[in-house]
């Protein structure tokens, strides 16, 4: 039974299905790989002749390859943003990358959203999230918060390739690489380490006999432009021989897993999505025969390499022109994942693609998963951008209000060098008219492009000035809080051994066999039955907002 919804925006009509979808024999395992900033033109099977991307070429070969394939957003954080939702980035205000900031609750995606691991985790798959997170880095928006039983790699938007730990001058701390909560000491190279790490974890699941949802979240070709010296080509151009390097290592990355997979017996039992972001960067990437990078609008911001592979139910050798965006990873994925129709997402706004994709032995499909495509919203200025896509033609929005919009024959005119607005006077008028209609439910940016001061303030005493106690003698601390922004404040306590400060930033954390009075309170007395050092958080919260302070103590003689 297939639930479905239309939905109108002037004279747009947005369908998508909610139901079980197609029925097969099994759930498969699930690998999304997403590469960041990888350029439209920047593989084999793309056109390229510098970049040699032999086993992404297979890959996109082995199944279907989508030509007219688009990322809900022009840049990372409110792409992922749509991609893990389901949800166009604008109507749950994902309008900039979330900035770094372990205080501010709202900042990263909307944390009473369901997202896709949630989802798939309800259907009985190990989740694991390998790579580049940037979804948010308080608490609550880690991965394993927010429905993977393992992370490994690191939660902001950029990294340096060679280090496990990288010092932020302008905010004046560190970032880590983390396994889990824990920090990680040392890598190799990222790129390499992260294929490693997913390859652990298909071992893990294999054990586990469950089904498995990998998000291998590659941060290459992202700046900083660092790849390995027995990866450039000195014959490639030198603005474009790390960009390149970096894509060769991504390469041997996707060879690794998937003959990981043989190996395992897993090929035929696995559906693999390899996608990108969003465009490739101005600075290195090739996005021909689209314009624009990045950043934009235009086709080379948005449309996206994208391919889909899962050998022997998706024929081989199939070029998918229809529209698709990566609002339909999600719907597609539940319903692969068979999840019962009670407790399906129904936030979600994309189609499931797969009654659209030639299955081995079956006729071609008829229909599209979508007649239009729509993006975009309002800035923190209130001034909107966007696009629509209606098959051949496509709205350009520019700060809609003061700049007349642009309309372009992307059949004839891909590259959207020439404004046909004038000619089309009727059409891009009600097309404008659909997309401001559509603009009408989206919202405010959540955050800023920058983080805000947190408001909350915090004294921490340890009364008696007792630092050091005996086992079993009790120890009393005090917590004095409030905001400046008159909000109450709510108290709470942990406890733990200085090794274990990593996963206290991210989830309560108290010391077994540990006894105190109430942990809610503002005041707390700890009574500690064996000898070593300990580490006293308080914790204050409003709505918004967290704030923590430490106090390390030892017990047992000086």
């Amino acid at each position: 039974m297939k639930k479905a919804f239309w939905i109108w925006f002037g004279s747009l009509v947005w369908f998508s299905e909610l139901g079980a979808g197609e029925a097969f024999e099994r759930k498969p395992n699930v690998i999304l790989i997403l590469l960041d900033d990888l350029g439209y033109h920047d593989l084999g099977i793309q056109g390229s002749e510098d970049v040699k991307s032999p086993n992404i070429d297979k890959l996109a070969r082995d199944g279907v390859r989508f030509t007219s394939g688009y990322a809900p957003h022009h840049f990372c954080g409110p792409s992922r943003s749509g991609l893990f939702s389901g949800i166009f980035p604008f109507r749950i205000g994902a309008t900039f990358n979330a900035p770094k900031d372990y205080w501010d609750k709202t900042v990263g995606l909307p944390l009473d959203l369901e997202i896709l691991p949630q989802t798939m985790k309800k259907a009985g798959y190990k989740t694991y999230c390998v790579g580049k997170w940037h979804l948010g880095h308080t608490a609550g928006h880690h991965p394993k918060n927010r429905g993977f039983d393992g992370f490994f790699g690191f939660l902001g938007g950029t990294w340096n390739y060679t280090l496990s730990e990288m010092y932020d001058e302008d905010l004046g701390d560190t970032d880590y690489i983390f396994r889990g909560f824990r920090r990680v000491p040392n890598i190799s190279y990222a790129t390499d380490d992260f294929t490693d790490a997913a390859m652990s974890y298909i071992s893990k699941s294999r054990d586990a006999e469950a089904p498995f949802f990998l998000y291998l979240s590659y941060n290459a070709p992202h700046f900083p432009y660092t790849a390995k010296s027995s990866d450039i080509d000195p014959t490639i151009p030198e603005d474009r021989r790390q960009h390149v390097g970096m894509i060769t290592a991504v390469d041997r990355g996707v060879q690794r897993v998937r003959d990981h997979l043989e190996q395992l017996g897993l090929t035929e039992e696995t559906l693999i999505i390899f996608t990108n972001d969003n465009g490739g960067h101005k600075d290195g990437a090739i996005n021909q025969p689209l314009s624009n990078f990045k950043g934009s609008y235009r086709e080379g911001g948005l449309r996206v390499p994208w391919f889909l592979t899962w050998p022997g139910v998706i024929e081989k050798g199939q070029t998918f022109k229809k529209l698709a965006t990566h609002l339909d990873i999600y719907p597609t994925l539940q319903n692969l994942a068979q999840v019962p129709l009670g407790d399906r997402n129904p936030a979600l706004v994309g189609a499931d693609l797969m009654p659209f994709i030639k299955k081995v032995g079956e006729d071609i499909p008829s229909g599209n998963p979508h007649s239009f495509i729509i993006f975009g919203g309002p800035n923190d200025e209130g001034i909107s951008r966007g696009m629509l896509r209606e098959n051949r033609w496509k709205l350009a929005v520019t700060r809609d209000g003061e700049n007349p919009p642009k309309l372009y024959d992307l059949q004839n005119d891909v590259g959207e060098r020439t404004n046909v607005a004038d000619l089309y006077p009727i059409k891009t008028a009600r097309m404008l008219n659909d997309w401001r209609e559509w603009n009408k439910d989206n919202i405010p940016p959540n955050h800023g492009k920058e983080r805000v001061p947190n408001p909350l303030r915090l004294e921490l005493t340890v009364v008696d000035n007792k630092l050091i106690t005996d086992p079993g003698s009790p120890i009393t601390f005090q917590a004095s809080g409030f905001s400046i922004e008159s909000e109450t404040v709510d108290y709470y306590w942990e406890t733990f051994t200085p090794v274990r400060i990593d996963a206290a930033n991210f989830r309560n954390v108290w010391t077994k066999d540990v006894i105190s009075t109430a942990r809610r309170a503002s005041s707390i007395t700890i009574t500690y039955p064996y000898p070593g050092d300990y580490i006293v958080r308080a914790n204050i919260e409003t709505q918004r907002w967290v704030l923590w302070k430490d106090v390390q103590i030892r017990v047992g003689s000086e």
